[in-house]
């Protein structure tokens, strides 16, 4: 494990090389400044684990030093030390109110800088543990567990932001549907470890048809929904197409497992397309609504094929066998 590192922001070159030798007794890094505006730019370009600020610096104050630290992303815990000659109780409370997360008066021992120190070190590793496991947990909670795809309500949640921003901004969003075709004839007739193969799979073609800034979800079943932000009807049909085709192409495979022979089929897909503007597209569900209705079309006119809803009409000769 790295050793944690401590910057010490002191204008003294003799309480800075102290602070540095009581500090490295104890096994840290240890790299020192003298300015303010020269600690603001290392913790914003190489971020220690623990800062020492001395309020009195020759170009900036040290509490306003302390309240830019403090501003940064709430994402990084980066706990602050304030030490200064200033032991009366208003120098205290203005740095504990701007964010110090402990004071010093000066003078102090080794043993107390070294007990502070550690006792800081130790609520950071708390924190960064609990931003991980939070980071964790909210990925779980808008992921799909079977595909890795975003889940429903992940899917419901963007859908609101991006109509809203189209709306707000008069750009493009368009909406694609898709469904695997005779999906539960695959489960009947080649069990269901074989059917969570043939949606991995299909999960991972779909990833690799859509751009960064897509927002591809499992929508249920064997069911899937793709949010392309500031995308005409063109560049919609074109990543429908794509995925229609690779999907064409694909022959999924299950190898023989014990008792279990070696599977292996071919699947298609059913595509309905939906996009705003459009005459009848005024809100989120009725854009999931119509993208639908053009996705139970391509169904009814014989699946594997592209169906785009436009303005009650329909238009289905993209992508067709």
């Amino acid at each position: 494990m790295a050793a944690p590192r401590v910057l010490i922001v002191e204008d003294s070159p003799t309480q800075a090389e102290w602070l540095k030798q009581v500090l490295q007794k104890d096994g840290y890094e240890v790299r020192t400044v003298a300015e303010g505006r020269e600690a603001i730019r290392q913790v914003r370009t190489d971020e220690p684990d623990l800062v020492l600020l001395d309020l009195i610096l020759p170009d900036m104050d040290g509490l306003e030093v302390l309240r830019i630290l403090k501003a940064r992303s709430e994402e990084r815990f980066v706990p602050v030390i304030v030490l200064s000659v200033k032991a009366d109780l208003d120098s205290r409370v203005a740095g504990l109110r701007i964010g110090a997360d402990d004071f010093l008066a000066k003078p102090f021992a080794d043993a107390e800088i070294q007990a502070r120190a550690a006792a800081m070190l130790r609520i950071k590793s708390l924190q960064d543990q609990l931003r991980v496991t939070k980071g964790e947990l909210e990925k779980l909670s808008m992921t799909d567990g079977l595909t890795g795809l975003y889940n429903h309500r992940y899917f419901e949640q963007r859908l609101q932001e991006e109509f809203g921003r189209a709306q707000r901004y008069s750009d493009p969003v368009s909406l694609i549907m898709l469904d695997l075709d005779h999906f539960k004839a695959v489960n009947d007739r080649h069990g269901h470890p074989f059917g969570d193969r043939v949606l991995r799979e299909s999960a991972e073609l779909i990833s690799a048809s859509i751009r960064d800034p897509d927002i591809c979800a499992r929508y249920g079943g064997e069911e899937f929904a793709i949010i392309l932000p500031k995308t005409h009807l063109q560049g919609a049909l074109a990543v429908a197409e794509r995925f229609v085709r690779k999907m064409r192409e694909k022959t999924f495979r299950l190898e023989a497992s014990g008792a279990q022979a070696a599977v292996e089929a071919r699947v298609t897909a059913s595509v309905g397309v939906a996009f705003y503007p459009s005459k009848d597209v005024t809100s989120p569900q009725a854009l999931v609504k119509f993208a639908d209705e053009a996705l139970y079309r391509a169904k009814r006119e014989g699946r594997d094929t592209i169906c785009l809803y436009q303005a009650q009409s329909y238009r289905y000769d993209v992508g067709s066998r």
